[in-house]
């Protein structure tokens, strides 16, 4: 039995805001505790883990979500699945963290940086027990909504504990890991209740190439945003990546409210073509788009309209600097939001992997080169770091969507009206912040204003317009009480 798009995405919504109404008031108190230098350690050293994670992971999630999606169905077909994409996380997760030891150990035994790659090496163990794909792939998101709310509490009242001072940053890396783990193992032993093991067709070989062109694909930042963390770390300063971080932080959190949109409805797509309905498919789809359209402009304009706000009640006045960084994050989110529809739910479900991983390459390619061009010229700093990527990503976007439309005879309509009017409508965000800042002072005050003020006047023009986004939500909401 198929369950709601509606409800999935209730509960997805309802998960992503929980995670980002927690980070903005847990991460303001963690940036403003720790300090730019301590968060920037953090961050680094993250970033260094995270080179190591991708392989550990090995693209794990984002085949077996898209496996299991299309045999759901045949419980013995998914248990044999399952056994061997676990059996195969346990070796890739276990050679990882002997390479990143060894690596850690001889690169960066001497210095500060050490005890933080340590506590991050935790990791590679709670991520054999990182089996979540199969309750996305089940279309469970009620479980793992309920599930990692209770975790993240649990995880607030130890970092409320124990995160006093700028010396608890190892303290503070260990909470990270610690509720990672939690909800990891949680997850594993739900999934155990449902799937059992069964080694009666365990088999890696043909899971090996489409797992490694999904790690290529799907960790695309490695070449992109992480990249730019780590060039920063190694060729600036520490400080410079917890600007970074920051910025980055503020636009993800915001960003994975809409991406909820496109994680629900990628189990739905891949079911919608494992039975060959084309014509459905293509339906769904620009349905989402729309609808995400309409979502994207407004909250990416309206970030930009406020980022210097945002950095400092964030993270005090120390992060002042991360301000522009913020506003290019702001116009970076379109691009990602965009390059996740083409990649996620056209290109990786048309099982094209091996197109999708030579474009990301080579528009990491083109990121890196301009961020050495910009190192050379002496100009590179947390601005031009995500300036670079902004633009590899529109290179990405411009050559999937060629890619859709001339090979793959998609006719999917990114640039249409019916998507950029939204951002026409969101526009006038600019000039309604520079209206208020002109008459109203306060960080705060500002703040509250210009998001009511903006929110306002975005219902107001598309009730005004007639938009079909609210003629779906009040048709939805008038059938619920008829119902009732």
């Amino acid at each position: 039995m198929q369950k709601s798009l509606i409800k999935n995405a209730i509960y997805k919504i309802t998960l992503n805001f929980f995670n980002l109404i927690l980070p903005v008031l847990i991460g303001a108190y963690v940036y403003r505790t720790l300090g730019s230098d301590a968060i920037g350690r953090v961050k680094y050293g993250e970033t260094i883990f995270n080179y190591f994670f991708i392989f550990a992971a090995f693209g794990i999630y984002q085949y077996g979500l898209r496996e299991v999606s299309r045999i759901k169905n045949d419980k013995q077909k998914v248990a044999q699945l399952f056994t061997s994409l676990f059996t195969f996380s346990l070796l890739t997760n276990v050679v990882s963290l002997i390479t990143y030891m060894a690596v850690a150990y001889f690169g960066y035994g001497e210095k500060a940086l050490f005890p933080v790659l340590m506590v991050y090496a935790i990791n590679f163990f709670f991520n054999i027990f990182y089996v979540e794909w199969v309750n996305e792939a089940y279309e469970d998101y009620g479980f793992i909504t309920i599930k990692t709310i209770a975790v993240k509490i649990v995880y607030v009242i130890l970092l409320l504990t124990f995160i006093k001072g700028t010396d608890d940053y190892l303290i503070f890396v260990g909470l990270l890991v610690l509720s990672t783990g939690l909800n990891n193992v949680i997850s594993y032993f739900y999934v155990k209740s449902r799937v059992k093991f069964d080694f009666s067709n365990l088999h890696f070989r043909p899971h090996l190439k489409p797992l490694f062109l999904v790690v290529i694909f799907s960790n695309g930042n490695i070449l992109y945003t992480q990249l730019d963390r780590f060039m920063l770390g190694e060729f600036v300063s520490e400080k410079s990546v917890s600007y970074y971080t920051l910025a980055q932080q503020i636009a993800t959190m915001i960003n994975a409210l809409m991406l909820s949109i496109i994680q629900v409805t990628i189990p739905r797509l891949s079911f919608l073509l494992g039975g060959e309905n084309e014509e459905q498919y293509l339906d769904l789809l620009k349905k989402i788009t729309k609808i995400y359209s309409a979502l994207l402009f407004p909250a990416a304009i309206g970030l930009y309209a406020i980022a210097d706000l945002g950095v400092i009640i964030y993270g005090d006045k120390e992060f002042r600097a991360a301000g522009p960084v913020l506003s290019i994050f702001a116009l970076y989110m379109i691009t990602i939001g965009f390059e996740s529809i083409l990649s996620n739910q056209v290109i990786y479900i048309k099982k094209k992997e091996n197109i999708l991983v030579r474009l990301i390459f080579v528009c990491g390619i083109a990121n890196l080169a301009l961020n050495f061009g910009f190192l050379y010229l002496g100009i590179l700093d947390a601005k031009t770091a995500i300036l670079t990527t902004a633009i590899a990503n529109v290179l990405l976007i411009a050559s999937e969507y060629v890619y859709i439309r001339k090979y793959l005879k998609i006719p999917i309509q990114l640039l249409s009206w019916t998507n950029l009017k939204y951002l026409v409508y969101s526009l006038p965000f600019i000039l309604i912040s520079l209206a208020i800042r002109s008459v109203v002072s306060g960080t705060i005050t500002l703040f509250v204003l210009i998001i009511a003020a903006c929110g306002l006047y975005y219902i107001l023009i598309l009730f005004l317009t007639r938009d079909e986004i609210v003629t779906l939500i009040t048709s939805k909401i008038k059938g619920k009480l008829l119902k009732k």
